[in-house]
Order: structure tokens, then C-alpha cells, then sequence
């Protein structure tokens, strides 16, 4: 399985059959390029410009929100309720979060959290092939340091960040994101070149911290 960062919160997963999984597909103000690529399957976690721009997505593809569970050839997507702030959603509302299973690995994807997960939610999230986690704090989602107190509540195999600053962010549209750096230190991680990680052989031990360039 190959999984791909488009940029911002918005990541593609393609199978070993070619079938490719979007998820948070962003409005190009926020300030990367529109990926304009099919998609079979369309996660949106909330209905926020920076996620659910379904414009970005030619063709049909299965539009999937909300909680509840999808099983359908091969892929099973749950999808947990949480809060995006942490006044129980009543500032920003509430988000989805997905977590997929295909070919026998794991994808878990944070969407905007900034709210605690509840024990129930916590225990579905836990022991993921992959955690995506937002870390650009600014009151959008999780800090760095939330992020990566979330990275050791869930003990992900590897972890990508997301939703943070880079020279490219639209800073009109989302002011005072913090860049990946912080979250890196707390890791002792840096980032790398590519824009893609393929998902297979052996989980590596603790949690291995790959922080994938933008691609568009």
C-alpha cells in the first residue's frame, strides 16, 4: 500500500489493485495547488474549506462521512465522532475521525482534533500501522506537544504529521500555525524528501516518526 501527502491534511492511500482512497481534500486558498486526481473512495472528516473541497476530486468517486462503519471489496473505514476544540465542540464543532483497513494494514487519520479522546474512541484508534496527526496547534488542533502526547496514548507503528505551517500556507486563511519543527524535537525525528511512504514488511519498533514533503 502506498500512501501519499498531498499536502496540509490531505493524504491518498492506493492498494495493491490500484484503487486510491482520498482523505481531506483542501480548497487551493489554502494555499497549495489543487491535486485534481481521481479517486474511488472520498474521506471528509468536517465540512471545513480545508477539507472538504470535493472539487479537487474529478470524476465519481464514493463520498464517505461521519461516523459509523463501511465495509465494501476488501476495505473496511470506522468512523469515531470527536470534538474539534476543546470546549466540547461548541467553538469549532466536531470532526470525524477514520480509521481504514486495507490489505491487512491500518490507517488512522485525526482529522482537526484538539479535544481529548474518550477512553472508548481511544481504545478503536490504538496500535495503527500509520497515525496522520495534526500538530499545528494555533487553536485549530493539537499542539506539538499535544501531538505527540496523542503519538504515546496511541502507540502508532509509524507516525506523518499534518496541518501545519510550511512556506506555502496560506497565512490569511490560517493564522499562527506552527511549523512541523517543534513536533519533530519531540522526537528527535527530521523530515524527509519524499512524499510518499509504501506501507509493507515488518512494523518498526517504537514509534518511527516520517515527516513526507507536500506534493503539490
Amino acid at each position: 500500500m502506498l500512501l501519499e501527502f498531498y499536502a496540509h491534511s490531505c493524504f491518498a492511500l492506493t492498494d495493491g489493485t490500484g484503487r486510491r482512497i482520498l482523505i481531506d481534500p483542501y480548497d487551493p486558498t489554502v494555499g497549495y495547488a489543487m491535486p485534481n486526481r481521481p479517486a474511488e473512495v472520498t474521506l471528509v472528516s468536517h465540512a471545513h474549506f480545508d477539507h472538504d473541497h470535493l472539487a479537487a476530486v474529478p470524476g465519481r468517486t464514493r463520498v464517505i462521512r461521519g461516523a459509523g462503519e463501511h465495509r465494501f471489496e476488501g476495505l473496511t473505514i470506522r468512523g469515531f465522532t470527536a470534538d474539534h476544540d476543546e470546549e466540547g465542540g461548541t467553538r469549532l464543532g466536531h470532526i470525524t475521525l477514520f480509521r481504514l483497513e486495507v490489505e491487512g494494514r491500518s490507517v488512522v487519520h485525526l482529522s482537526d482534533l484538539q479535544g481529548p479522546l474518550t477512553p472508548e474512541v481511544q481504545a478503536c484508534l490504538q496500535g495503527a500501522d500509520v497515525l496522520l496527526v495534526p500538530c499545528g496547534g494555533a487553536g485549530y488542533t493539537l499542539g506539538p506537544h499535544e501531538a505527540a502526547a496523542m503519538v504515546r496514548v496511541l502507540r502508532p507503528n509509524r507516525v506523518v504529521p499534518m496541518h501545519y505551517r510550511t512556506p506555502f500556507l496560506n497565512r490569511s486563511r490560517l493564522p499562527d500555525l506552527q511549523p512541523v519543527d517543534p513536533f519533530l524535537q519531540e522526537f528527535e525525528a527530521r523530515p524527509v524528501r519524499e512524499s510518499s511512504l509504501r506501507i509493507e514488511g515488518p512494523a518498526p519498533e517504537g514509534p518511527e516518526i516520517v515527516a513526507l514533503s507536500h506534493l503539490f
